[in-house]
């Protein structure tokens, strides 16, 4: 009886042992970060955490606010966690990126890189500080947004990773005409697009004759560019590290944990 008692106190103790705030926070990251940051905070869909280099500030008190409240214009959503949830995830994503190596800069010439922006028509889709189109991702800060390895798989390969607000669709007309857009909105019973000339067109489904998800990206790939074209290229895009807001603006986290 008394081993019995001691064995049953080392695997059930009385007082239950503190978690441990790094792996706690670990464990928060892969379930809610990694999928946009990368499992080792390599990057993807969002910044590279791992190199340390963060927009909005790399205290604790900034970075909990960005997760708290998200990035409005951006794919960071707002996240609601407990406090100690909240302070665990911190202190994992601090201790992660001061241990990661920092980024060099991206080989090329940013000066010729916007030329090559300019004359592929770049400028057509996307837009910079303002000037542009809508059609496409605003691409002010894709230098901090977006990993450069992302960045180039996003240019010779589009359709690899499609953003969910950038998904194409093309309605057919009852007259076999055809127009393709940016999907803004869809129901049972409508569809809501954005055209290449960033107009706002909604459809009624039973007016039309079909309606098509594109499994490919609207942005055409440019794998044959020259390589030190999508070098240079490279260069200016990681050069662009506009700031963005957090806030109200921002989108909130689903399916959390």
């Amino acid at each position: 009886m008394k081993a019995f008692l001691i064995g049953f106190l080392v695997l059930c103790p009385l007082f239950p042992q503190e978690t441990d705030p790094i792996e706690s926070g670990k464990a928060l990251y892969r379930s809610n970060c990694a999928f946009c940051h990368g499992l080792t905070g390599g990057g993807g869909r969002g910044p590279a955490l791992a190199q340390g280099n963060f927009v909005h500030g790399s205290s604790a008190a900034e970075i909990r606010r960005v997760i708290r409240e998200g990035v409005a214009g951006t794919n960071m959503p707002a996240f609601h966690m407990e406090a100690d949830e909240l302070d665990h995830l911190v202190a994992f994503i601090q201790a992660f990126s001061g241990a990661g190596v920092k980024r060099p800069p991206v080989a090329g010439d940013a000066k010729r890189g916007h030329d090559v922006y300019t004359r592929s028509g770049c400028g057509g889709c996307h837009q910079v500080a303002g000037q542009g189109s809508i059609y496409g991702p605003d691409l002010s800060r894709i230098g901090a947004a977006r990993s450069s390895d992302y960045i180039r798989d996003s240019i010779v390969n589009p359709s690899a990773d499609i953003p969910e607000d950038y998904q194409g669709v093309t309605v057919v007309m009852r007259d076999g005409k055809r127009l393709t857009g940016i999907r803004v909105n869809e129901d049972t019973f409508s569809v809501q697009l954005r055209d290449p000339s960033g107009k706002f067109r909604m459809f009624q489904k039973n007016e039309v004759r079909e309606v098509l998800h594109e499994k490919k990206s609207l942005m055409p790939p440019y794998a044959s560019m020259a390589k030190e074209d999508l070098q240079n290229l490279l260069a200016y895009l990681d050069s662009l590290r506009g700031g963005l807001k957090t806030g109200a603006d921002a989108r909130q986290a689903e399916g959390i944990r």
